[in-house]
């Protein structure tokens, strides 16, 4: 059919010249650009990460993200933008997708906040050991806050190739970290900040928080291939029997009782605290007047195992080849005080006031070189035991009082059978554990606070103080009849976390703001009926102390000690072979 004129004029007015000029003004391509980039997700993301990070760094977590731009915010976007591909469009997606990512990093920050450091990949295996002593209603709580946005972001993923091909390079990162971790590092180390050696916090800094958990996991699998050359180690073996020996030929030696205190912290510490009435005890008061010390311990508000690790082996817990030392013990002998004694012909015995499978305590104690460990019936009812809890209601934790006359008289009892053989009595409390919980009627509070902030956890801690100093005098004054002369160590594992973490301490002026504030505890050393005042020292000077009472100062004469040192303090580093040594042994390789 032949065309007329108006459909030619149709067609040719339906096409649309490719070459036709854009009239759009250069003002509206400028505001149509700034709105796709303000309103982009993956811009919005990586500004909400930033902020984030900086407000949680004002408020005691980890730094800020922004000087980490090597790797781990380009790391970030990739998992953003990786789980916007396998998931479904919908309107909320770009914020059910970034959930995953801005959750985990809470992870990281409350990890802080109640333990004072980085989070490790190894200490997953520690969440069994969480949730025995986290209140119920807190496990419902985080099950929620955790579960319903990861179930969300599960209910929106699609099945797609993507899945597989997207995630290879995250794949790829924690293989090498896994299997090639002498590359891993060299490549680490090469293209990202220098690793601060001392301070994993002041490297997540750096390098991230993600980006510091794969270099750190490739430095424990890089340690666990060496490990094995350590456990013949010839120099620290020597050292090890001379020192036996040298215990062997004493023609006497004293008894040790060294008490692991739980959260025990020492409120008129706190500079900035007002309270209504003294909350040490008098009867404590009157034995150790001013002559209390301070030691450094490896954690803030958790993580006892550390505290114990280091006390009874004499080295720093740097935690090369797990999260907790104690958690790669397998129950075989190694090169800790507790071994020493027991060769140099002590009677070694471990008290524990908590359960026996909380950090895997029956074979580190086993392993550090207790002859017998125990633990409350309650919680052990087919193991040899001395010990009930006693009444908890309201307070849940065994109280120390009732700890310490149990444990005396278990002293009075060996030292009356056993007249001839030496005693080391360890014993690990566990009153006082957060949240502080007391039994009004038993332990009613008689103290307030006031200065800092409301925080009532550290209120019930101040009380707890003054019974639990009050339970110590009283003990003291038990050794001091039936064993006076004999050294008593009280020292606190870690200082508590309180409700607010390290606010809580800035605001009181915790050790007159003193940086370290998070690791400095209270120690006690009660000598021959007297109190004795040390230097600042650390956890694991602990063993040479005890060392060096027991062989009347011989030890420190033959020995570099540091807490009696006057020059260079002796460094973590310098510890890492004999740590090493006593961890190769430890372990079953």
């Amino acid at each position: 059919m032949p065309k007329t004129k108006s459909h030619i004029s149709e067609d040719i007015s339906q096409p649309e010249s490719p070459f036709k000029p854009d009239h759009t003004t250069f003002p509206r391509k400028l505001g149509r650009w700034l709105k796709n980039l303000l309103f982009n997700r993956y811009l919005f993301f990586l500004i909400f990460m930033l902020g984030y990070t900086h407000i949680m760094e004002i408020y005691g977590g980890l730094p800020a993200l922004l000087p980490a731009w090597r790797l781990e915010i380009p790391l970030l976007l990739y998992l953003y933008c990786y789980f916007n591909l396998i998931t479904r469009d919908s309107k909320w997606q770009a914020l059910i997708t970034a959930l995953p990512i801005v959750l985990l990093y809470g992870v990281f920050d409350v990890y802080h906040l109640q333990l004072g450091r980085l989070m490790r990949v190894t200490e997953i295996t520690e969440l069994p050991e969480l949730i025995k002593i986290t209140p119920l209603w807190i496990i419902i709580f985080l099950g929620l806050l955790l579960g319903l946005p990861l179930l969300a972001f599960l209910r929106l993923l699609r099945p797609s190739r993507l899945i597989m091909l997207g995630a290879m390079p995250l794949l790829i990162l924690v293989a090498a970290a896994e299997f090639i971790p002498e590359i891993f590092i060299t490549a680490f180390e090469g293209t990202q900040k220098p690793i601060v050696t001392y301070s994993d916090i002041m490297s997540a800094r750096d390098n991230g928080r993600f980006s510091m958990s794969l270099y750190n996991e490739a430095k424990r699998q890089t340690f666990i291939k060496k490990i094995a050359s350590y456990k013949g180690n010839v120099f620290f073996l020597k050292d090890f029997e001379e020192v036996v020996a040298q215990l062997n030929s004493l023609p006497a030696k004293n008894n040790v009782h060294l008490i692991m205190m739980e959260s025990f912290f020492d409120p008129e510490l706190l500079s900035g605290a007002v309270f209504s009435r003294k909350p040490t005890h008098p009867d404590f008061e009157k034995i150790f007047k001013n002559k209390g010390s301070l030691t450094i311990s490896p954690v803030f508000g958790g993580g006892t195992a550390q505290a114990e690790f280091e006390a009874l082996c004499g080295v720093p817990a740097l935690r090369e080849l797990s999260g907790v030392e104690f958690d790669a013990f397998s129950g075989r002998r190694t090169l800790c005080l507790p071994n020493i004694l027991l060769r140099g012909g002590y009677h070694t015995v471990a008290t524990n006031a908590f359960v026996p499978d909380f950090f895997n305590s029956i074979n580190a104690y086993q392993g550090v070189g207790f002859e017998k460990s125990y633990y409350p019936k309650e919680y052990a009812a087919a193991r040899e035991t001395y010990l009930s809890i006693g009444d908890v209601t309201g307070e849940k934790y065994m109280f120390d009082g009732d700890l310490f006359r149990q444990n005396l008289a278990f002293i009075a009892e060996w030292k009356n059978e056993h007249p001839q053989v030496p005693l080391f009595n360890y014993v690990m409390t566990i009153y006082g554990h957060t949240p502080n919980l007391m039994n009004a009627t038993k332990r009613p509070q008689i103290i307030t606070v006031k200065g800092g902030i409301k925080d009532e956890q550290m209120e019930r801690g101040v009380n707890q103080y003054y019974y639990r100093t009050e339970a110590i005098a009283e003990f003291l004054r038990g050794i001091q009849l039936i064993d006076p002369q004999s050294l008593v160590i009280l020292v606190s594992d870690h200082i508590p976390p309180m409700t607010y973490g390290p606010i809580t301490y800035q605001k009181f002026k915790y050790v007159a703001g003193h940086k370290d504030f998070m690791h400095i505890n209270r120690i006690f050393f009660f000598e021959d009926g007297k109190a004795v005042h040390y230097d600042t020292l650390h956890h694991y000077d602990i063993p040479y102390i005890i060392l060096n009472y027991i062989t009347k100062g011989k030890y420190c004469r033959k020995h570099v000690c540091d807490f009696k040192s006057r020059g260079k303090p002796i460094q973590k580093k310098d510890y890492r072979e004999a740590y090493m040594t006593i961890m190769a042994n430890a372990m079953n390789l």
